[in-house]
C-alpha cells in the first residue's frame, strides 16, 4: 500500500545508503585530511557557550555576516543552508513546476537531477567530452532551444575535476532566459570564481561550501551569494531554523581560522601535482583536475579498487557502465597516504 501512495516522480528512486567501511585512509568522499582535528578544540571550547535548549537564529546573521564581510556584500546576499544541497533543494523548491526543465552537463554532482526528479520537473543533459571538457556552443544551443527554468553548473566539475571558463559563464548567464547556478564547492583549488558577476547578472547564484577546503563536513555549511532579489526569492521556501545552534558555532570558529587554511589549500594542490604525475607515470589514464581529487581511468578499475579496500584504503569506484566507466576518484590526502595508496597502486599493476 504505502508504494502506491508515493510520489510518482519518487517512486523509482533508490535511497542513498553509504557504506560504513572501516578503513586506515579514506579517499573517497572529497574531504580534507589534512585538516582533520585541528579546529577541534577550538570548537568545543566555543559550544559551552551554546543556549542547547534555546531553537538557533533563523537567518544566522553571524555567519552569514562574516561571509559578506569577506566577498565585501550586502548580509541579504547570503543563504546559509546546511550544506549546498540544502540549498540546492531550495532552489529546485522556489522555481520548478511538475514538468518545467533545468539543464546540467555530464558527468556531474548528482544531486541536481535527484532533487528535480523529486520535485517533478524534468533534467536535460549536455555531455562533456571524451576528456570531460566543457563544449560551451554546445551547452548554450541546448539552452536556447530548450528554455530551462535554471541552469547548474558545477566548477570545478565533481567528479571529474575539469572546470569552466569564466568567459563561458558570462556568455551564458547573458544567454539565459531563467536562473544560472554556479556550484564553487571546490573553488578554493582553482580560485576563479564567478562571485565578482553577481551584482551584475541577477539571473546568476553561486554556491560555496565549508566541507571541501575548510574540512568542515562534519558540521555541514553551505552557502550561496546571489543578487538581492534573487536571494529573496529563494529565502521564500528557506524553513526557519535550518541550521543548527551547533554548525553556526562550528561555522563562526571556523571562518576566524581561515588564515591558516590558505597554506594548506597551496599544499594540496602541490600533492595534487604529484599524485597526477605518479598516476600517469604508472600508464594510467589521468583527467585534469583543479580540485582536491583526481579522476584516472584504467581497466580493471574494480579489481584495484577492491585491492586497496583489502589493505584498508577506499576510494571512489564509479562501476562499468556509463559516462564514468572503469573510473577512479581519489582525493588529495596527506603526503603520506599518497604515498601509501601510490604504492600499493603500483603493486597491482
Amino acid at each position: 500500500m504505502i508504494e502506491g501512495l508515493l510520489k510518482k516522480s519518487v517512486r523509482d528512486l533508490v535511497p542513498y545508503t553509504p557504506k560504513n567501511y572501516v578503513v586506515d585512509i579514506k579517499l573517497d568522499a572529497n574531504e580534507n585530511n589534512h585538516v582533520a582535528l585541528q579546529l577541534n578544540d577550538k570548537i568545543a571550547e566555543a559550544l559551552k557557550g551554546v543556549k542547547i535548549n534555546h531553537y538557533p537564529d533563523s537567518d544566522s546573521t553571524v555567519v552569514r555576516q562574516m561571509i559578506a564581510d569577506d566577498f565585501n556584500i550586502n548580509i541579504n546576499q547570503v543563504i546559509l543552508g546546511c550544506g549546498s544541497d540544502q540549498i540546492i533543494t531550495l532552489i529546485i523548491n522556489a522555481f520548478i513546476d511538475p514538468e518545467d526543465k533545468i539543464l546540467i552537463h555530464t558527468p556531474t554532482f548528482d544531486m541536481y537531477r535527484i532533487t528535480n526528479k523529486i520535485a517533478g520537473g524534468k533534467t536535460l543533459e549536455v555531455p562533456l567530452g571524451n576528456d570531460f571538457e566543457f563544449d560551451c556552443k554546445n551547452f548554450i544551443n541546448v539552452m536556447e532551444k530548450e528554455q530551462p527554468k535554471i541552469v547548474f553548473m558545477t566548477n570545478p566539475n565533481n567528479p571529474t575535476g575539469g572546470v569552466i571558463a569564466k568567459e563561458d559563464i558570462i556568455e551564458i548567464t547573458k544567454k539565459a532566459k531563467g536562473i544560472v547556478v554556479v556550484d564553487e564547492a571546490y573553488m578554493e583549488f582553482f580560485n576563479e570564481s564567478a562571485v565578482d558577476l553577481v551584482d551584475k547578472y541577477p539571473n546568476l547564484m553561486v554556491l560555496r561550501t565549508l566541507s571541501k577546503a575548510f574540512g568542515l563536513a562534519g558540521a555541514r555549511i553551505g552557502y550561496s551569494i546571489a543578487s538581492e532579489v534573487l536571494t529573496k526569492a529563494v529565502n521564500r521556501v528557506k524553513p526557519p531554523y535550518n541550521v543548527s545552534s551547533i554548525d553556526q558555532v562550528a561555522a563562526k570558529v571556523c571562518l576566524e581560522n581561515k588564515s591558516w587554511a590558505m597554506e594548506i589549500i597551496d599544499d594540496i594542490i602541490k600533492e595534487r601535482e604529484v599524485v597526477s604525475e605518479a598516476l600517469k607515470a604508472l600508464g594510467l589514464k589521468v583527467f585534469d583536475s583543479e580540485a582536491n581529487f583526481i579522476l584516472f581511468k584504467m581497466e580493471n578499475a574494480k579489481g584495484l579498487y577492491e585491492y586497496l579496500l583489502e589493505n584498508k584504503i577506499l576510494i571512489r569506484y564509479f562501476g562499468e557502465t556509463g559516462p564514468l566507466a572503469g573510473c577512479l576518484r581519489m582525493s588529495i590526502g596527506t603526503p603520506e597516504e599518497n604515498k601509501k595508496v601510490l604504492r600499493l597502486i603500483g603493486e597491482f599493476l
